[in-house]
C-alpha cells in the first residue's frame, strides 16, 4: 500500500512486515535541498537521522546576518515538509554559547553532507562543524 501526499514531498508505505515506512522526496523548485534524495534508489529507502553540531568561529556581529539566513533556510525546508530542526546548545544557566545543533533526516551520509554544506553558516565560514549519523537505540523522535 502506498499513499502519496498532495505535496508529493513524502510517501508512506507499508513494508512486507507491515511496518509503516515514510520517505521524503525533494521539490527542487521550492528550495535547494535536492540533496535529500541522491538517486531513484534512495528515494524509496527509509530516511536516516543525522546530527550536525557546530561552534561559531567568528565574532557574533559577523555571524548574526548569516544566522538569520540559516533560520530562514531551515524554516523553508520545514515548510516544504522536511524533517529538520535547529537550535542553540546552552550552558547550565540556559545561556547560549555552546554552539548549535541541527537534527534532520537524509537518504544517506553523502546526501546529509551535501545538505549541510548548503547551510548559510557553513557557506559563509561562520562555524566549525561536524556531521554524524544517529541511530535511535531506545525510543524515537518525531519532528513537526
Amino acid at each position: 500500500v502506498s499513499l502519496d501526499h498532495t505535496s508529493n514531498l513524502s510517501t508512506a508505505s507499508l513494508s512486507k512486515t507491515g511496518a509503516l515506512r515514510q520517505t521524503y522526496r525533494p521539490l527542487t523548485s521550492r528550495c535547494s535541498a535536492a540533496t535529500w534524495a541522491t538517486s531513484a534508489e534512495n528515494q524509496e529507502a527509509p530516511m536516516k537521522w543525522y546530527v550536525k553540531t557546530e561552534t561559531f568561529c567568528k565574532p557574533y556581529p559577523v555571524v548574526k546576518p548569516h544566522l538569520d539566513e540559516h533560520r530562514q533556510w531551515v524554516e523553508k525546508l520545514r515548510s516544504n515538509g522536511y524533517p529538520i530542526t535547529s537550535g542553540y546548545r546552552v550552558d547550565a544557566d540556559g545561556k547560549p554559547g555552546g554552539g548549535g545543533l541541527m537534527v534532520f533526516k537524509a537518504a544517506d551520509h553523502a546526501a546529509a553532507d551535501k545538505l549541510v554544506r548548503e547551510d548559510p553558516l557553513i557557506l559563509n565560514k561562520c562555524v566549525e562543524w561536524q556531521l554524524n549519523g544517529w541511530i535511535a537505540e531506545v525510543g524515537n523522535i518525531e519532528l513537526r
